[in-house]
């Protein structure tokens, strides 16, 4: 026991922990989040165009497991799906367009929204991992990157510098003593009342960014080059209405998208195609970035004002036992 508290008191072996914890906190998310929904892979990125316009290459789409005898199939309403290629494998997201009941074993017909008439994929139901329910716009493009043997070398080497940086460095300190953190906290309450502090301008450098990123996922859109696509290519991340901008001009001889419809949720949006043929089809629940933002921006905010109330609350108390008492 007193090997343990000499141990744990050393500023190293506190960090290796934490580290460790981390990894054990991540880790056992994943496996939360894998019982959850149900499925062995409840997170994918996407990686290539054989379903745009509905998925973009980038966008991390969420999977949850789905009983073959309830999955919708149609060309246009039917569910989006991820399978193992019978032949090769290889996980592939596409539309479930037929189903049918072979020996008590369902197959399914799956067709990319992109992809030209008769590129139909079949598959027996144990091939099936499950249903797309929601895509996160952007970030998948970080797992994507990930393909590339080059950038996990890279990711590999920060880890490691990361790691050193720590041990060389802890980020623990020794506490301090009563006096001395009393008289920080009265100069820090004292440059609060009487100009701008450090901890102010955070406040308002965060604002910006959350409201700069409020805007981007809404109007923004940027191009670059993505390694780990398949192919490899540029790609192009869009704010919402740019995103439904393209949506209107995906105009091509076998997915034609003659209209769109946009309706909104509670941090998410959906924009389904109007095809030239008259029919609609079905698209994605989209996580909202624009609302997501609002949300931080606003707790940010009222936490930051409520600390501000109870530092001035605090003050004003200490202001009053200062007073010299009248005789």
């Amino acid at each position: 026991m007193e090997t343990f508290q000499r141990l744990w008191r050393n500023e190293y072996f506190k960090t290796v922990i934490t580290i460790i914890l981390i990894i054990a906190i991540v880790f056992g998310f994943w496996l939360g989040f894998q019982a959850a929904l149900g499925t062995e892979y409840p997170a994918l990125a996407v990686a290539s165009t054989s379903m745009l316009p509905t998925l973009n290459v980038g966008d991390l789409i969420i999977v949850q497991h789905v009983d073959p005898a309830y999955l919708n199939a149609n060309y246009t309403t039917g569910d989006i799906v991820v399978f193992k290629h019978p032949v090769t494998g290889k996980l592939i997201v596409h539309r479930a367009v037929k189903k049918e009941l072979r020996n008590d074993v369902y197959w399914i017909t799956t067709h990319g929204d992109n992809n030209p008439p008769g590129a139909d994929e079949n598959f027996p139901e144990q091939n099936l991992v499950g249903k797309v329910i929601v895509k996160i716009p952007f970030v998948g493009n970080f797992a994507l990157l990930l393909h590339s043997q080059g950038n996990v070398y890279l990711l590999i080497f920060l880890i490691i510098l990361i790691f050193i940086i720590i041990l060389t460095f802890p980020f623990t300190t020794e506490d301090e003593s009563e006096p001395v953190k009393e008289e920080k906290q009265t100069e820090k309450r004292k440059r609060l009342f009487g100009k701008i502090d450090v901890k102010t301008v955070y406040v308002l450098i965060l604002n910006l960014l959350i409201i700069s990123f409020a805007i981007f996922s809404l109007w923004g859109a940027f191009t670059f080059w993505q390694p780990g696509a398949d192919p490899p290519q540029a790609v192009t991340i869009r704010g919402m209405y740019p995103d439904l901008q393209y949506h209107e001009s995906f105009k091509s001889s076998h997915n034609y998208v003659n209209g769109t419809i946009l309706s909104q949720g509670f941090l998410t949006y959906k924009i389904d195609d109007c095809l030239l043929n008259g029919s609609v089809r079905q698209g994605v629940p989209t996580f909202s970035w624009l609302q997501f933002s609002i949300l931080i921006l606003c707790i940010v905010d009222v936490w930051t004002l409520f600390d501000y109330l109870m530092e001035r609350r605090e003050t004003e108390q200490q202001e009053v036992l200062s007073e010299p008492k009248a005789l």
